[in-house]
């Protein structure tokens, strides 16, 4: 299975269902984390064992419970769920969102470097699996190119596909060396709009590549070209601020935030209409369209941590537009 991974074989829609699964055994352990509980460390390894031990048990107590047939979908799934979320886990639920007191230890950890790169992970590696599902048509198209038989259409294709696989690369690196953040939003909306967002926008490179005329081909070329650079741009000038979720790290008001507060964003719908032209229809365009409506959600939420956090960016913001510059 990692082989499949490693090469981009695995569906992106099975691989983020299968993590979406295991996040969501591992929610006791993420929520004393993030309480900083002070049983962490004793939920976290019954968190790990709660599935063998379920199973365990129902094998022995209620043998009947694990006899089922492997083609009923539905009656796998229910031994699944009965093994892996029992009664086990949801006292472990419990226990995580009861008060209690905090491990000083687990709070000064989390204003360091090492805990905002584990909290970005999920992302760094959703970038860079990405990136990997591009590798077949780059090689393909790449052997064609270095035979000299590939046509105009090819090498345009080859561009396209190259930016798109080098910006998700950039976000990858621009995650690992960020600053650790100084502010971040309250609540599960920011966050899930946050999440939401990424992953759609880097769902778009799970759709089989659409088969374009060569005009097409180039505007969309063109776009995710313009796009990526000036990402690229707009990157190079946040640098360690960089964020995905709504977080505050350095209030930048210089270079392209000097015409607008979401420059990034800004370049970034030019390039998700590049890449939705570039992928297959209808899928990638209903994409597209719920990431554009995402960024605009994600917007109004970085702007209240700013806000929260640098007091002088109430001024900026009266004065800059929020995507294009004097318009909007």
């Amino acid at each position: 299975m990692l082989q499949q991974i490693l090469t981009g074989q695995i569906k992106g829609a099975a691989l983020l269902t299968g993590a979406a699964i295991l996040f969501l055994y591992l929610l006791p352990s993420v929520i004393a984390f993030a309480r900083a509980h002070r049983r962490f460390l004793p939920i976290l390894v019954l968190n790990l064992l709660v599935s063998m031990v379920q199973a365990l048990i129902a094998g022995l107590l209620f043998p009947a419970l694990l006899v089922f047939d492997p083609h009923n979908v539905a009656a796998v799934f229910k031994v699944a769920a009965l093994v892996t979320f029992g009664p086990g886990w949801l006292a472990l639920l419990v226990w995580s969102l009861l008060p209690t007191e905090s491990d000083p230890r687990l709070q000064r950890f989390q204003q360091t470097k090492s805990y905002d790169t584990i909290a970005a992970l999920p992302l760094i590696l959703w970038f860079a699996y990405g990136v990997l599902q591009l590798r077949a048509a780059l090689v393909y198209d790449w052997t064609l190119m270095m035979a000299g038989t590939a046509s105009l259409f090819i090498w345009v294709q080859f561009i396209s596909l190259s930016l798109a696989a080098l910006f998700d690369l950039l976000l990858v690196y621009l995650l690992v060396v960020r600053d650790r953040a100084v502010g971040r939003s309250r609540g599960v909306w920011p966050r899930l709009f946050g999440v939401l967002g990424t992953f759609m926008g880097v769902g778009i490179l799970q759709l089989p590549v659409a088969r374009l005329s060569l005009s097409m081909q180039i505007l969309a070329a063109i776009l995710i070209g313009v796009g990526s650079l000036g990402s690229a741009v707009v990157l190079w000038r946040l640098g360690k601020s960089f964020s995905i979720m709504p977080e505050a790290r350095r209030l930048v008001t210089g270079g392209p935030y000097s015409y607008v507060r979401h420059p990034l964003y800004a370049v970034e719908i030019i390039t998700i209409v590049g890449t939705a032209l570039q992928f297959a229809a209808p899928w990638s365009w209903v994409i597209a369209g719920s990431v554009v409506i995402l960024l605009w959600i994600r917007s109004h939420f970085e702007e209240q941590v700013l806000a929260e956090s640098f007091p002088e960016y109430g001024a900026y913001r009266a004065r800059t537009k929020r995507f294009i510059p004097s318009i909007l």
